[in-house]
């Protein structure tokens, strides 16, 4: 299998992703499949030893047809890989025939790295605990997506709830909130895989941002899992300030992924 321990973003995603669905490896790919949830882009996918070109595009296709899936089940294609930190990504040859193209920062922090930050003192740190949370998770981060009221995206979000939980209650991790006035206002998960501990899906409530809830969120839950693993890893899109947030904590620049997703045509 392609070895990607030296990007600890995809390292991390392939062993969350073992957990909750399949990974193999076929020829030049990883191959990430999730039986229970077909719409599940990132779920789905073939991972690639690096960046593709335009010439290759038939192949991968056809590839991930192979692999992955065909429609109507697979009805979407996904590709992803290693970037390095000062690489210029060009993949206008895919973006050019419908493919979404996303780069995202792997920032990575030893816990005693993380520093003091701005908090707000109103936000109450603790794991999920009830339905109530779930639900109240599951209403904003669906608020977040394009399209809500989407049945793809619904189910999407079912899926996810399951599969967080199945890890959660095999002792991976856990769900945290932001609660201000025991309202939910922020929330991520922290799953420990291979001695590495790995943000997801870190979200504050649209109304609530620019009001330190999450750095309050992000330094209370390292505070609480201490001395559960000396890495931790947040991945973030390029293309929003998060990154930045996260690197006046501490964390570091450690590598990139980038991906293409090309989403069902209606």
């Amino acid at each position: 299998m392609l070895n990607f321990s030296d990007n600890l973003g995809l390292a991390t995603d392939l062993l969350l992703h073992a957990e909750t669905g399949m990974v193999e490896s076929q020829d030049d790919y990883v191959v990430v499949r999730t039986p229970d949830a077909p719409e599940y882009f990132f779920g789905n996918m073939l991972v690639l030893e690096q960046r593709p070109s335009g010439t290759d595009l038939k192949r991968l296709e056809a590839d991930f047809a192979q692999f992955v899936g065909i429609p109507p089940l697979i009805a979407h294609r996904t590709f992803a890989w290693p970037e390095r930190a000062d690489s210029v990504v060009n993949v206008d040859a895919f973006v050019e025939q419908g493919y979404d193209a996303t780069v995202c920062r792997v920032l990575a922090a030893h816990p005693d790295d993380i520093r003091p930050v701005a908090t707000n003192s109103l936000v109450d740190v603790r794991k999920f605990g009830t339905q109530k949370d779930w639900d109240d998770w599951s209403r904003m981060q669906l608020a977040d997506m394009p399209n809500p009221s989407n049945i793809t995206s619904q189910r999407y979000m079912a899926h996810q709830q399951t599969a967080y939980r199945t890890l959660i209650a095999r002792g991976l991790g856990n769900w945290w909130g932001a609660f201000i006035n025991d309202e939910q206002v922020g929330s991520l998960g922290l799953f420990f895989l291979g001695g590495i501990g790995r943000f997801q899906s870190v979200l504050t409530a649209e109304q609530h941002r620019n009001r330190n809830v999450c750095k309050t969120l992000v330094s209370e839950v390292i505070k609480l899992a201490a001395g559960q693993s000396d890495r931790l890893v947040m991945v973030a899109d390029e293309s929003y300030h998060a990154g930045a947030l996260y690197e006046a904590m501490g964390f570091q620049l450690q590598g990139r992924v980038a991906s293409l997703c090309q989403e069902p045509r209606n």
